[in-house]
């Protein structure tokens, strides 16, 4: 199963948490100032735990809406949706680094695949 693959993969990468930001505000400079108030990392941590969640467990209860919430409350707070998508791939980048060889193609495929299923239902 994909999920079983993205669960794994994941306990290969640790904390992607700094790689994850560094590239976000990298590709979206203006993305940062919103940032600025969460001085404790909570929000970023919440933003990855919802992702990490629904990569690996897709068809949950919590899943099964949150992305489609999440990109309504992010648009009405004018974050484009690029941005929204992007955010998924960006984690799967980092995370792919902080893999290292542990990263497989079917690693690969399985986010690949989990980011598209989820992007797709939440439009």
């Amino acid at each position: 199963m994909s999920d079983d693959l993205i669960t794994v993969s994941l306990e290969a990468v640790g904390d992607p948490t700094a790689e994850v930001y560094a590239r976000l505000f990298a590709q979206f400079p203006d993305v940062e100032e919103r940032f600025r108030r969460d001085t404790t990392g909570a929000i970023k941590a919440e933003m990855l735990t919802m992702v990490f969640d629904c990569l690996m467990n897709p068809a949950g209860p919590y899943q099964a809406n949150v992305v489609r919430t999440e990109r309504v409350n992010h648009d009405s707070s004018g974050a484009a949706s690029e941005i929204f998508d992007r955010f998924f791939w960006i984690v799967r980048d980092a995370c792919r680094e902080r893999a290292g060889e542990a990263w497989t193609p079917a690693t690969e495929a399985a986010w690949t695949a989990q980011i598209e299923r989820i992007l797709a239902a939440s439009r």
